[in-house]
C-alpha cells in the first residue's frame, strides 16, 4: 500500500475556476500569486505543530479523522487516526510511513520524501507544473471558522483532475481540499476544527494500535530504476517514475512489483502480480477520486493501475505496460 492508494492518508486538492481577465499581465500576476500561496501552504503543513478533526468524504460516505502534526529537533511527525469502523491509523516519522490495519492485523511500511506533509504533497518547484496546470486565486471564505483563501489548480488536458484548496489566511495551513472530475467534486477533505500548538506531546504522535506476534508486516523492497523489467508505453506527458519497489505477499511470498508515477500533483500506482485465475476480464473501478483498471498480460500476469486521475488515464497506462523482450522467458 502506498500513498497514492492509501487515500485515507488522503491527500488532497484543488479545481476548475475560470476568471475573465483584462490583460495577460494580470493573469500572469494572479498565477504567480497563487503559486506563492501554494508554496507557503506546503511549508506551513510541514513546519507547524497542530491538531485537528477532519471530515473525509467520498462516494457519499464520510470518514472522521483525527490529525496530529509535530516537529521536534527538526524531525517531522504526523499521525492520522480514523475513528470510523474499522479503525485505522497512519504514522509518519520523517520519510517512513507506517499504516496499521487492525481488521486484518497487518502493517504496511513505505517511504515518502521527508518535508512533505501527508496533507499537501506538492513538489519544491511549481514551475514544472505549469506545463500541465494553470493556477488562480479565488475569494476568501471561512473553513473551520477561519478565513481561508481559495486556490485553484486547473488541468490543461482531460488526463488529470482539477483541484481546489482553501488556505488559512493567518497560518497558511491548507484547511480544505477538493478533487474535481468533469466539474464534479469526487472527493473532499476538510478541517472541522484546528488547534495550533507550541508542541505536540509525543504520545499523540505515537501509534495507539496494540500490535502482537499475530500481526503481519508488509514492507516494500526498493529496486533501482535500471532494474525495471517492464516497458511503460503511453504514459501521459508530465508523469515520471518516482519509485520501483517489490512486495512479497501470502504464504508463498508471491512477488508483486509496484511502480509509482507522479506529475507533481497526481500519483498513479502500477501493480504487477502473478495471474492466479484463468478466468478474467478487464474491469475499471472507481472509489472517490481513485480510478483503477486491471488487465491480463501474457496470460501470466495481472496488471492493476490505480490513482487519482480520470478513468481514461489509468486505462491508457495499463494498456501500455509490457514485459521487456529481454525478460520474456
Amino acid at each position: 500500500m502506498n500513498f497514492a492508494v492509501l487515500r485515507f492518508y488522503f491527500l488532497a486538492s484543488l479545481t476548475l475556476i475560470m476568471f475573465s481577465v483584462a490583460t495577460d499581465g494580470y493573469a500572469d500576476s494572479s498565477e504567480n500569486e497563487a503559486k506563492l500561496w501554494l508554496k507557503e501552504a506546503r511549508q506551513a503543513a510541514s513546519k507547524l505543530n497542530y491538531r485537528g478533526i477532519v471530515s473525509y468524504m467520498k462516494d457519499k460516505q464520510i470518514e472522521s479523522l483525527h490529525v496530529f502534526h509535530g516537529v521536534s529537533n527538526g524531525v517531522e511527525q504526523e499521525r492520522l487516526l480514523s475513528v470510523n469502523t474499522p479503525m485505522r491509523e497512519v504514522i509518519r516519522t520523517a520519510d517512513k510511513v507506517t499504516c496499521y490495519y487492525p481488521e486484518t492485523k497487518s502493517i504496511s511500511i513505505d517511504s515518502k520524501p521527508s518535508r512533505q506533509s501527508l496533507l499537501l504533497d506538492l513538489p519544491d518547484d511549481l514551475a514544472e507544473l505549469s506545463k500541465h496546470y494553470t493556477f488562480s486565486l479565488g475569494n476568501v471564505e471561512h473553513v473551520a471558522t477561519r478565513p481561508s483563501r481559495l486556490v485553484s489548480i486547473i488541468p490543461k488536458d482531460d488526463l488529470r483532475y482539477g483541484r481546489k484548496l482553501w488556505i488559512d489566511v493567518e497560518t497558511k495551513l491548507p484547511l480544505k481540499f477538493e478533487w474535481i472530475d468533469d466539474q464534479q467534486v469526487v472527493e473532499q477533505f476538510v478541517f472541522n476544527s484546528l488547534s495550533l500548538e507550541k508542541s505536540i506531546p509525543p504520545e499523540e504522535l505515537s501509534p495507539s494500535t496494540v500490535v502482537d506476534g499475530t500481526w503481519k508486516t508488509k514492507q516494500h523492497e526498493t529496486l533501482p530504476a535500471e532494474s525495471l523489467i517492464w516497458t511503460l508505453e503511453g504514459v501521459p506527458d508530465g508523469f515520471h517514475m518516482i519509485s520501483y519497489t517489490r512486495l512479497k505477499r501470502g504464504a508463498n511470498n508471491r512477488v508483486i512489483d509496484h511502480i509509482l508515477l507522479s506529475d507533481g500533483i497526481s500519483s498513479i500506482s502500477i501493480y504487477i502480480d502473478q495471474l492466479m485465475s484463468e478466468i478474467f476480464t478487464a474491469q475499471p473501478r472507481k472509489i472517490g477520486a481513485i480510478n483503477s483498471y486491471t488487465r491480463k498480460l501474457l496470460d501470466k500476469y495481472l496488471v492493476t493501475v490505480m490513482g487519482e486521475a480520470p478513468e481514461k488515464t489509468v486505462q491508457v497506462i495499463g494498456d501500455g505496460i509490457h514485459l521487456q523482450e529481454s525478460s520474456v522467458k
